[in-house]
């Protein structure tokens, strides 16, 4: 049996670069939105109209340019001829050095609870009998991010998708059990191997200063895959 998970990290960034618009509305205040895009939990916060640094770069004062012909000028004394002085070669300007552009950026990386499946009886599963699912991952995800002078808080909730393999589909938010408590299970009608997938989606709300906003996109998306074996069941007689 070959177990394929998949982290999912939640990225979050801190001060970046926000909308010209949006800027305008933060000179006074603190400013933070919180979404998903491209499977990542993201976070932004911006004070002041804050913006990168441009760059210092030394600026050269153009110089005056002077013709090598002049135009001669009527003299009352003839005078000797001055020999003129060979000009040094003036030494090459050390080239400009590009100062990196200040950016008030960071980010925290936080990952989520790796997701599992667990299934009994783990091996040869019998033909026509239940056979129950469960996941440890957990129907909540906490967590605290302090931003500049706030504090945010995020709180994610799951929701799982089993795919049986063969055809079958439930969706929870019951991490169900083994037995006999479990509520997740499966009866399957042919023997075989069969790919069982959980898709876990977290979405959820951040709050600050007691304000509570549902994380807007479409959410931060696990899928853990798992095969079971099963088989036909074997008829005894027994005295």
């Amino acid at each position: 049996m070959v177990i394929k998970r998949y982290q999912v990290a939640l990225i979050i960034w801190l001060l970046l670069p926000i909308p010209a618009h949006a800027a305008s509305d933060c000179i006074d205040k603190t400013c933070v939105d919180v979404f998903t895009e491209d499977n990542q939990l993201i976070i932004t916060a911006s004070k002041n109209g804050a913006k990168p640094t441009p760059s210092k770069r030394p600026v050269s004062k153009p110089k005056p340019v002077v013709s090598k012909q002049s135009t001669p000028k009527p003299v009352t004394k003839t005078a000797p001829p001055k020999q003129s002085t060979p000009s040094k070669p003036k030494p090459k300007a050390a080239p400009i050095k590009k100062v990196a552009t200040t950016s008030l950026s960071d980010r925290l990386i936080k990952l989520l609870p790796v997701g599992d499946i667990n299934f009994q009886p783990e091996r040869d599963a019998l033909v026509n009998l239940p056979v129950y699912f469960w996941t440890q991952t957990p129907q909540r995800f906490n967590a605290v991010v302090p931003i500049l002078d706030l504090i945010v808080y995020v709180n994610l909730y799951s929701t799982f998708t089993w795919s049986f393999g063969d055809g079958r589909v439930i969706i929870t938010t019951n991490q169900g059990g083994p037995y006999p408590v479990g509520v997740i299970t499966n009866t399957y009608q042919k023997n075989g191997e069969y790919p069982v997938n959980l898709m876990v989606i977290w979405r959820g709300t951040w709050s600050v200063n007691g304000v509570t906003t549902p994380i807007s996109g479409n959410g931060i998306t696990q899928s853990i895959t798992r095969d079971i074996s099963v088989v036909n069941a074997v008829g005894r007689f027994t005295k």
